[in-house]
């Protein structure tokens, strides 16, 4: 799976993550992890959790 650079958008009420922290995070498009579906399931822990695409193109995780 390739990776790519990271891109976070500035949250006002944090101070900026630094260009170093960043580049040490693994970053993965949702696309890549979604393989064209719009629902996959992740395993953690032992429990499963789902990742689904709304209607609205935004993303959900649920347990």
């Amino acid at each position: 799976m390739a990776m790519t650079g990271p891109t976070m958008p500035t949250q006002p009420d944090r101070p900026p993550a630094t260009d170093e922290r960043l580049a040490s995070v693994p970053t993965v498009s949702s696309k890549q992890l979604l393989q064209g579906g719009r629902e996959l399931r992740i395993i953690h822990d032992g429990q499963m959790y789902r990742l689904q695409v709304t209607r609205n193109n935004k993303l959900i995780l649920q347990k």
